[in-house]
Formats: C-alpha cells, structure tokens, sequence
C-alpha cells in the first residue's frame, strides 16, 4: 500500500507540490494576518480565546467529539465533492488556502497572546494533530484534483470513467476516515494541553 502511495505521489508531484505551496502560503498569509489586526480586533479575539479555554471540556465529552468528527467530514466530502465536477479544481485550492490561512492565524495568534504558554498550547493541541492532518488534507485534496483533470480529459476525448471513479471514491472515503480520526483525536489532545497546561 505505502509502495502504491509513493508512486502516486510519484506520478502526481506537480499537483501535490502545488497544494503543499498554496498550504504553505496560506499559513504565512495567515500568520501575517495577526499582525495586520487592529488592538481593538485583537483585545477582542483575546477575550474570546479565554472563554473558549474556560469553556473547554475537561474530559472527552461525546458531544464534542462528535462535532469534531463531522467538521472535518464535511470538509472531506466537500472536497470529494468538488473533485467530481470539472471546474471544482480552483475551489479545491481555495479550501486549503483557507485551512492553511486558519493554522496559521491561530498559531500566531495564540503565542503572541499567550507567550510560552501558548506555545506549550500550540504544540501540544494543534501540532501534533496537524502532523497527520495536513498530509492527510492534502492527499484528498490531490485525489480530488486529479480526478477533476480527469473528468477535464475524458469528455474531452469522450471516455468512460467508471474504473477511476470507483478508485477515487474508496481512496477519498479512506482518507476521510483518516482524516475524520486525528480531528478526533485532536479533541484529545485539546483536553490534554489544557489539563497540563492549567489553562
């Protein structure tokens, strides 16, 4: 399976190293972003970073599990979604822009207002998920893109697709559930940096 997955990669670089850019510039962008904000904006966003900490959950409640689950389910699906259509490949971009862009005005955000603590935070509750959900993210989003050219191909030439949908349908639905995991765990590890963290 690992062998079939690097040759796809493989044979796909292009499309993947220009998902892992358009990540990276969302990221940058998105650290960016805090600095561009006003103290008025920013005293307000701290406000509401300390009530979301206070009302974070203290043990893993299902409820929220579960809303963690089905965030990066629709996120999956939209992207399942889009890669079926022949002109869904830009808006596959823009969603992992804009996931890039929410990484990293978070992770800026929350060390410039909480210093090492929110370091600490960063480190525990949102890297160390991250480190399986952004290659995950972007598989699907490449899965999706491929399929969108695809499509692009075949009616151009007038050709059945039927196999290849069968292929990117089970290879997304796998790489949902991946994906649909470590959002869940990463509701563990929110739980964890708050409880070691005394936040």
């Amino acid at each position: 399976m690992w062998k079939k997955l690097g040759d796809h990669i493989c044979k796909y670089w292009v499309i993947y190293l220009t998902l892992s850019s358009v990540y990276l510039a969302g990221v940058v962008f998105g650290a960016l972003g805090v600095k561009a904000l006003g103290a008025s904006a920013a005293s307000q966003l701290g406000d509401f970073l300390n009530t979301l900490l206070k009302n974070q959950p203290v043990d893993l409640n299902p409820v929220f599990l579960g809303q963690l689950a089905r965030d990066v389910f629709i996120i999956m699906a939209g992207i399942w979604i889009l890669g079926l259509t022949i002109i869904g490949a830009p808006l596959i971009y823009l969603i992992v822009f804009t996931r890039g862009f929410i990484l990293g005005f978070t992770v800026s955000f929350i060390i410039s207002f909480k210093g090492m603590l929110g370091l600490g935070l960063i480190l525990v509750t949102v890297l160390v998920p991250a480190l399986l959900g952004i290659p995950l993210l972007l598989l699907g989003a490449g899965l999706a893109t491929i399929f969108s050219f695809l499509l692009l191909r075949g009616k151009a030439r007038g050709e059945s697709l039927r196999r290849e949908f069968l292929y990117y349908t089970v290879a997304a639905a796998f790489v949902s559930l991946g994906a649909v995991f470590v959002g869940v765990s990463q509701g563990y590890f929110s739980v964890l940096g708050t409880r070691v963290l005394g936040l």
